[in-house]
């Protein structure tokens, strides 16, 4: 189908064409965005005119990883509604292409949609025919949520319900999903040339599509913040009983058997220390001991010897 071609420059009326061959990564344009971010607000939004839809959709590729993350965490903790959210979803993305007069009719095209690309005419049989443009039979498989049976739970801990709810949650994220990466590739070829608006169709429907899946981001981006805060103390509440779990299992374990070793070192240590204590006290007794004998053996000998001498001496005398 030659509506499905690789994304051309739009030519939006009062819109600054920006080269984008040396902004396609990531880095750069998070660069540009902070630096956007440091302005006043008068020049920001006169900056953020002036940008084409491609490149603000090239600068929400992050947002709508985390919104898709978000969601998920959401319901695990029991946080999300998802009949809100499919309510949402429908009212920011499905309600912006196509409407019903009644809950069960069929879904008709929104007029502004519609007077951007009017109806293909041919002739058949001599007879004048027409038909909707085909990029709506693309965008109605794109933009409308699964058909979801029966209630959904998404706060019940049983299992049919949870399982019912998690599969209702992927039918919706899908549906955002395909919105954001399939209706921005999505190119009508431009010449169209309609009388009421004296603008080119194509270019025109090309904006205004991107332009819807542009402001469903930031509105379901807004839904998700709420949540932001309550994951962050949850988390912050599993993490730490994660960590006492961990204490209590680990660490507090090693601590009474470190507890008993170090209690049978100490003992091992007094032990040692008396002993060698009692050791030192009995050579220190046996060396008292032994200085006593030696002093008195040698005070004997010093009387024997002066004993010895008076004798001679007397002898002498005589």
């Amino acid at each position: 189908m030659n509506f499905f071609k690789s994304n051309p420059r739009l030519t939006i009326p009062n819109k600054l064409i920006i080269n984008k061959s040396n902004m396609t990564t990531v880095t750069t344009i998070d660069k540009v965005c902070a630096n956007i971010g440091r302005l006043p607000l008068e020049l920001r939004h006169a900056i953020f005119n002036c940008l084409t839809i491609d490149f603000r959709l090239e600068m929400l590729q992050a947002k709508k990883a985390q919104i898709i993350r978000t969601l998920f965490q959401a319901y695990t903790e029991r946080l999300l509604n998802i009949t809100a959210l499919k309510r949402i979803v429908d009212k920011v993305i499905r309600c912006n292409f196509f409407y019903r007069k009644e809950p069960n009719a069929d879904y008709l095209i929104q007029p502004p949609l519609k007077k951007w690309l009017p109806p293909l005419e041919f002739k058949q049989m001599d007879e004048i025919s027409s038909t909707e443009h085909p990029v709506f039979k693309a965008l109605l498989k794109i933009v409308i949520i699964p058909k979801i049976h029966g209630t959904i739970n998404s706060k019940t801990l049983r299992r049919w319900p949870s399982q019912h709810a998690l599969d209702a949650l992927t039918k919706i994220v899908s549906c955002i999903t395909k919105t954001w990466d399939i209706i921005p590739t999505i190119t009508v070829p431009s010449g169209c040339l309609h009388q009421k608006n004296h603008g080119n169709c194509g270019d025109n429907f090309n904006y205004r599509i991107r332009k819807y899946t542009f402001n469903s981001i930031c509105i379901l981006n807004k839904f998700v913040s709420k949540f932001k805060v309550p994951l962050e103390e949850r988390a912050v509440k599993k993490l730490k009983i994660a960590h006492m779990r961990y204490f209590k299992r680990s660490i507090i374990p090693k601590m009474r058997s470190t507890y008993r070793v170090m209690q049978r070192k100490l003992k091992l240590s007094a032990k040692k220390v008396a002993q060698e204590t009692k050791l030192a006290a009995k050579v220190a007794k046996a060396a008292a001991t032994k200085a006593r004998k030696d002093a008195k053996a040698a005070a004997t000998k010093a009387k024997k010897d002066a004993k010895a001498v008076d004798t001679k001496a007397r002898k002498k005398n005589y």
